[in-house]
């Protein structure tokens, strides 16, 4: 009797040996997928943009960097150099209607359902440092997001190369930001007040700023 246990625990142990080396080959496998790319021509100005699909969505992979006839919109530091890198800045209501015909400004739902596919189970800090290093430049994910900074309701130039802010809207058309923040201040975030960076989703925020726009396909 005592034999069979010893002989039924050394097969549960090596299952279990077996599950773990199996699932974290699994989860390197998933890591090291390249995911599907693709372009994007701009049929207003000519502009083409690199784009990724992450689950079922395509995205822009650049900044939009679109120069519309009315709206307010700017450089980083009013230089126009900075316009091939990071696009432009909107502001929200010019944000809401900057969309080429077959695509559109995301909604709060949308960046979570992409959250979720790099990993992300829930919207807590705890997920959201942990794709972080997946959305910035050379991440897995293909998104490419540049800390481009923003324009403050004073007109003061912010927080390039430390955080970026891109529009999109709650479920109810409300307005709300994506954001990016490498953290370099040392602020802690979240019930634990970890100082790592992180991506955050947020809810409301003023129509006065000037942050950047990355679209979504229809």
């Amino acid at each position: 009797m005592r034999k069979g246990n010893l002989n039924l625990s050394f097969f549960l142990l090596i299952l279990g040996i077996l599950l773990i080396v199996e699932c974290g080959s699994s989860e390197r496998t998933n890591n090291n997928s390249k995911p599907e790319t693709g372009i994007f021509t701009d049929p207003r100005d000519g502009k083409i943009y690199k784009t990724v699909k992450i689950g079922d969505q395509w995205i822009m992979a650049e900044n939009l960097a679109y120069k519309p006839d009315n709206g307010k919109y700017w450089a980083y530091e009013n230089d126009e150099n900075n316009i091939a890198i990071y696009g432009y800045l909107y502001d929200w209501e010019t944000a809401m209607n900057i969309a080429p015909e077959g695509w559109h400004l995301p909604s709060r739902k949308e960046w979570m359902a992409i959250q979720k596919t790099l990993g992300a189970k829930l919207n807590i800090y705890p997920y959201l440092e942990k794709i972080y290093p997946k959305l910035i430049v050379g991440g897995s994910s293909g998104l490419d997001m540049l800390l481009g900074g923003m324009r403050t309701c004073d007109g003061e130039f912010k927080y390039l190369g430390d955080k970026a802010r891109f529009w999109n809207f709650d479920n109810s058309g409300e307005k709300s930001v994506y954001g990016l923040d490498s953290n370099k201040d040392g602020e802690p975030h979240g019930l634990r007040g970890s100082k790592a960076p992180c991506a955050y989703n947020n809810g409301f925020q003023k129509s006065c700023p000037g942050y950047n726009v990355r679209l979504f396909k229809d």
